[in-house]
């Protein structure tokens, strides 16, 4: 792939306030910016050289919106992947569908974390209301149910204490889930960082963040943490990254237990 210079033009699925401030800075240094999503008058479309309003799964409206653009990112993860790789037929993707399929999913997020060595809470697949009992008895009590597919902020999880709680839960929920075990964190912090398509990596620090009703409400940086819990959490952000294969930007959350663990 060639260098994607200013002047380029850079398409961006999804239209919400993280694609504005993305097509804000984008336009700063001189790119142009188009946005596709099925609304209209977004976020990102109101600073936007050019909006294209289409449902995701439009793929004639997906192809005529990637050749119109350099590159094509991604400005939230509940982007089909289908429409990721019809993209790739026409322009470069980045990140590409292996990091989307992960990422919008926590049960495949999860299971990638486990399978390649990374420090995940403890976790359990439920897809039957059957499956909670001995998954409870597994991580044990109090455990968090979450939905595998489309939860963000606190929505579609609910904690629960037994499994007469779980069973209610599941049914509410009512799609596959995951159950975690409930982990007494001392804080939550993330690591931004990049990857280029030669393997180089760069990131921003340790950042530590602060949330109100399960919404982050202010996040700090640097933080204060020890040198030691900073390189770890660098390292395995970028052991993901390169596990992911991504190209572009990705955020790592990570919860620190108070015995400092990641």
């Amino acid at each position: 792939m060639k260098s994607v210079l200013p002047g380029s033009t850079i398409g961006i699925l999804g239209s919400g306030q993280l694609g504005r401030m993305l097509a804000l800075e984008a336009r700063y240094m001189g790119y142009r910016v188009h946005t596709f999503s099925p609304g209209t008058d977004t976020p990102t479309g109101q600073v936007a050289d050019k909006e294209v309003s289409a449902a995701y799964k439009d793929l004639d409206a997906v192809r005529a919106f990637a050749r119109e653009v350099d590159v094509v990112t991604l400005e939230f993860e509940n982007i089909p992947v289908e429409t990721l790789e019809t993209v790739g037929e026409v322009a470069p993707v980045r990140p590409g569908t292996k990091a989307l399929y992960v990422a919008q999913n926590r049960l495949r997020e999860k299971t990638f974390l486990s399978d390649n060595g990374f420090p995940v809470v403890p976790f359990r697949a439920i897809r039957s209301e059957d499956e909670i009992d001995a998954a409870l008895q597994e991580v044990g009590t109090p455990a968090v149910l979450k939905t595998a597919g489309f939860g963000y902020d606190g929505k579609g999880q609910a904690k629960v204490s037994d499994a007469n709680e779980g069973r209610r839960a599941f049914a509410e929920l009512g799609q596959e889930a995951v159950l975690e075990a409930f982990i007494e964190f001392e804080r939550e912090v993330s690591v931004v960082a990049a990857r280029g398509l030669d393997g180089s990596f760069a990131h921003y620090g340790v950042i530590e963040n602060q949330h109100e009703n399960h919404i982050l409400d202010v996040s700090f940086a640097p933080s204060d943490l020890s040198q030691k819990i900073v390189a770890d959490a660098v390292e395995i952000a970028r052991g993901i990254l390169e596990a992911l294969d991504v190209v572009g930007v990705m955020c790592v959350e990570f919860f620190l237990t108070h015995d400092h663990n990641l």
